[in-house]
């Protein structure tokens, strides 16, 4: 098994489409955030800080991104047959993609929330302005975000897994994100429970980085462990639907 893995995260070294994922989420974040930072107009009740660490909550997208791409490519490629002659058994193979992608996405993660954090929290301590957070609020969504990057990831590759059609799966897994979940939040009677537990709000929950106290935000390790049983059913449907259908169909 480690040598899957260790072929995963190799492949991973030595696309293009790792780096230009991270650059693009890095790139993104920083420019936003500095923007913001620099040029945004705070009240005395607000909290900068965390909105500003908020933003680097968009690699997030990304991570889930790169998670799909990570079993969808080799059908759009066609490179799924040799990989699956290397290693038979789909079951390992797709958890050597998991296990490679969750440290990808904790990777891109760390990177954008700590540069994050860095600029923008510099940026505001120049201009005087109070940033609203403590110390502990830092290092609680420095902690979190990575972790939501790479748990994202990990939805990525059992999506990817589920769907196998690389268009399909990345635009719909957006369109559930900017679209339909808030949308889902509007509807009376739901709208609370799906702001909680649903994606958006519970990767909130883990960065600590929403300032919305209505309703109340999950803690981080229940939120954490929320998620993670999310990632667990799409990989654990991806294999399961892998193992059972044709990779030519």
């Amino acid at each position: 098994m480690t040598s899957v893995i260790g072929s995963e995260v190799f492949k991973l070294r030595t696309t293009r489409t790792f780096y230009g994922v991270t650059l693009g989420a890095i790139a993104i974040v920083l420019i936003i955030s500095v923007i913001a930072a620099a040029a945004g107009n705070f009240g005395p009740t607000d909290r900068p800080g965390l909105d500003l660490l908020g933003i680097a909550g968009l690699a997030q997208l990304f991570t889930l991104v790169l998670g799909i791409l990570a079993v969808s490519t080799e059908f759009r490629h066609g490179t799924i047959t040799p990989s699956l002659l290397v290693v038979p058994d789909r079951t390992r193979l797709v958890l050597a993609k998991l296990v490679a992608h969750l440290l990808a996405g904790l990777l891109i993660g760390a990177l954008a929330y700590w540069l994050c954090a860095a600029l923008s929290l510099a940026i505001l301590s120049a201009r005087g302005v109070d940033t609203g957070v403590s110390s502990s609020d830092v290092v609680r969504a420095l902690i979190g975000g990575p972790i939501a990057a790479a748990l994202f990831a990990a939805v990525g590759v059992g999506l990817g897994a589920l769907v196998r059609n690389q268009v399909g799966a990345i635009v719909g897994a957006l369109a559930y994100v900017f679209v339909i979940e808030p949308l889902i939040r509007i509807i009376p009677g739901i709208d609370d429970a799906v702001t909680k537990y649903g994606f958006g709000g519970v990767s909130d929950a883990l960065a600590r980085t929403s300032t919305e106290t209505h309703p109340e935000p999950l803690g981080q390790l229940a939120a954490g462990l929320l998620f993670a049983a999310y990632a667990a059913v799409f990989v654990v449907a991806g294999i399961l639907l892998m193992r059972r259908r044709d990779v030519t169909s």
